[in-house]
């Protein structure tokens, strides 16, 4: 019975979203996005962002919305107007909105990788040196903690992945906590916790992680006040972590998780994020290419506390 339920739900969601199936099941293609004109863009790999001919019904694409709602137990409505999901068969992440916060449903779809990038390959196209991809792959196996931080589509994942494939070399046991299956690692000995907030939150994982027996905890994206757990869980035994965070530059990163950890306590403990974070990453997307740039976060730290006087 259960299956034939879940054979009719398949059915139901490749039926929606046959519009827009020919871009979910082509390689190239990143990031799949509706607007509420009904116009389909894609950004694609080697050519960037463009508007497609594809135009894609209202009915459709909400009945997508709410097949994919469903199948995480959600509900999508004029009440609950906002989706944050992973769909289902082709494991892309999902954010949505439908009326009446827009005049007709709208969507982000970002497709996970399907290749992990080494260092190496970074050197290969140009993006880092020897000498910085040699710095990055000591600083990893070597237990630094590194914080990666850039724009929207910056490639932070990406690069987080190739950091990862670095650390599954170590043979640590490796704790991942993500809200969408997006990190990707070959390490043996590792536990992957995917948090449902309000269910199951950031926090809740992070602290829960302290009795799972890590050595690295890793943390798909910083975003809320779960960068002080973070922060004290990388301090007290458990170095070598890994986490992302949406920041302009290496020193916005530092204020922004003062800024996440001031959604917890009144005031950010900057002698604990000078503590816990060794290394700052910031990444940047160009017109061709990704271009990088590294920052010991000794410096950065420094510069920050000396501008707060």
């Amino acid at each position: 019975m259960k299956d034939a339920s879940a054979r009719r739900r398949a059915a139901s969601l490749h039926s929606a979203v046959e519009p827009i199936k020919q871009f979910l099941e082509q390689e190239s293609i990143i990031e799949i996005m509706l607007n509420s004109d009904g116009r389909v863009w894609v950004d694609e790999a080697g050519r960037g962002m463009y508007c497609t001919d594809t135009i894609m019904d209202s009915d459709d694409a909400e009945r997508m919305i709410r097949l994919i709602a469903a199948s995480m137990n959600a509900e999508v409505h004029e009440k609950n107007p906002s989706l944050a999901a992973r769909m289902p068969i082709w494991g892309a992440r999902l954010q949505a909105c439908v009326p009446p916060v827009v005049a007709s449903p709208v969507f982000s779809l970002r497709k996970p990788s399907k290749v992990v990038f080494t260092l190496q390959d970074y050197v290969q196209q140009g993006i880092l040196n020897e000498t910085q991809a040699a710095f990055l792959d000591e600083a990893v196996k070597s237990g630094k903690n590194l914080l990666i931080g850039g724009g929207t589509g910056s490639g932070k994942t990406t690069l987080a992945n190739a950091l990862l494939h670095s650390i599954a070399a170590t043979r640590d046991r490796v704790y991942i906590v993500e809200d969408n299956p997006e990190l990707q690692c070959a390490a043996e000995n590792m536990v992957q916790i995917l948090v449902q907030p309000p269910l199951y939150t950031h926090r809740q994982a992070i602290m829960d992680a302290m009795r799972l027996r890590p050595d690295r905890i890793i943390v798909g994206e910083v975003r809320d006040g779960a960068a002080l757990d973070m922060l004290k869980a990388w301090n007290t035994g458990h170095p070598g972590g890994l986490a992302t965070i949406h920041a302009n530059s290496a020193i916005a990163m530092l204020q922004r998780l003062g800024q996440l950890i001031e959604e917890v306590i009144p005031v950010a403990p900057r002698e604990l994020i000078a503590e816990a974070v060794d290394i700052c990453v910031h990444i940047q997307r160009g017109p061709a290419k990704p271009g990088l740039c590294c920052y010991f976060v000794v410096w950065s730290m420094v510069r920050w506390c000396w501008r707060s006087g």
